[in-house]
């Protein structure tokens, strides 16, 4: 089996519990539940509460050959060590804090360390708006610049993602869902890198 045969993974972690890892894990299964062959499989490290979340449910066809985990808040431990497979892409989640942001570059300087450019070239990190003020458009920057823009998708504070239960779509505000479609581009791309 060549690596492009093999079942790739998205494992989706984060810096710390509460930052919206399950809630990313759950639009990213969405998203690509509209790729060719249906939706990925699931795995949830979040004691059930992923089936919860997703906008859609659950009950699409699978696509056998990707998988998409949410791992929880395990970016720094489990997450990477999934990092050293070439068939994982990594997914860090993290809060739009100065606090948050710092940890992501921790975890980003870990995973290069080990790994090499090749790792981090599957590493993706998804900020998520916190209520009050960010004032990390600084940090972001210096994200953007030493690893280029798609590489860390910035989700903004969004009512509709606070909730429980499914994520209300309908509701989302417009930068959410130039966030979420931005993400979407993103990881697409990084599995068609993937299937060459």
């Amino acid at each position: 089996m060549t690596v492009a045969q093999a079942p790739l993974h998205i494992v989706v972690s984060g810096t710390a519990g509460g930052v919206g890892t399950t809630t990313i894990t759950a639009l990213i299964y969405d998203l690509l539940g509209s790729m060719p062959g249906g939706a990925p499989t699931l795995a949830d490290h979040s004691s059930g509460q992923l089936g919860i979340r997703l906008p859609h449910g659950d009950s699409a066809p699978r696509i056998d050959n990707i998988g998409v985990h949410d791992l929880g808040p395990h970016a720094d431990g489990e997450g990477l060590d999934l990092v050293e497979s070439v068939t994982t892409l990594a997914v860090i989640v993290t809060a739009n804090t100065p606090l948050g942001l710092a940890g992501a570059e921790r975890t980003l300087a870990t995973i290069g360390a080990r790994y090499g450019a090749a790792g981090l070239a599957r590493v993706t990190v998804v900020a998520v708006g916190v209520f009050g003020p960010a004032r990390t458009r600084r940090l972001i920057a210096r994200l953007h610049t030493a690893r280029g823009r798609g590489s860390l998708i910035v989700v903004p504070t969004d009512p509709a993602l606070a909730g429980s239960g499914p994520i209300p779509l309908h509701q989302l505000n417009r930068r959410t869902l130039a966030a979420v479609a931005e993400l979407g581009v993103h990881l697409r791309m990084q599995i068609g890198l993937y299937r060459r």
